[in-house]
């Protein structure tokens, strides 16, 4: 299988500029990159699970911790810290060496360069938004709170569970296969709530300026 690489000539980079400077709020154009590079990434992961029937008696619940979700979701700076650190463990489980057959090598092989990617983008998605903090901060002089350490312990003790999975399975074709698709469900459960967000987010101002919503000027 050739990888193909997909090279942003002028035409195609142009529609995300769009993108970028009529999202709401404005993000930088290295967090709209990375939208399209998770999603990328969720196909590259789906294209390691050939026999699902095969190894349906393997499947395991690893819990992904939703309850940490309501912490990150009022701090833009907590969600893009959060993606960066699930980014970071994901490339390290794919990262791992093991005795498995050239095919499904060559499909880990890919599927390690686009978390790459995506780690590199979900650094500088972060880093911009750290810049930015820090400007508002100065303006107002009052610091932002901490990321959450709760949300931190939670997602470290969830990719444990993952690596520990693989290794008790000896990394076999279907312990590749349930972890692929676990990751993917990871990366889909973020993707899908940042854009519920942001859909709960425009709402606020097209409510406020609907006829009616304003103050009401009746005696």
């Amino acid at each position: 299988m050739r990888s193909t690489k997909v090279v942003m000539t002028p035409e195609r980079l142009w529609p995300v500029v769009l993108v970028a400077l009529f999202v709401t709020p404005i993000q930088s154009l290295n967090c709209v990159y990375l939208d399209n590079t998770t999603l990328e990434s969720v196909k590259l992961l789906g294209s390691i699970i050939r026999s699902p029937l095969k190894c349906l008696k393997e499947i395991k619940d690893f819990e992904f911790p939703k309850e940490i979700l309501p912490h990150i979701q009022h701090v833009e700076r907590d969600m893009k810290e959060a993606f960066y650190l699930i980014s970071i463990q994901a490339l390290n489980i794919f990262s791992q060496n093991s005795y498995i057959s050239p095919a499904t090598r060559e499909r880990l092989q890919h599927i390690r360069m686009g978390l790459f990617e995506q780690v590199q983008q979900a650094l500088d998605c972060f880093m911009d938004e750290e810049k930015k903090n820090k400007e508002e901060d100065n303006k107002t002089e009052q610091p932002r709170p901490k990321y959450p350490q709760r949300v931190y312990l939670e997602l470290s003790k969830y990719f444990i569970k993952i690596n520990k999975f693989l290794g008790d399975k000896k990394y076999s074709f279907c312990a590749w296969e349930i972890v692929g698709a676990e990751v993917r469900r990871c990366f889909m459960i973020f993707y899908n709530f940042k854009r519920l967000l942001k859909i709960q987010s425009d709402e606020v101002p097209a409510r406020a300026r609907r006829p009616g919503c304003g103050p009401s000027t009746r005696a």
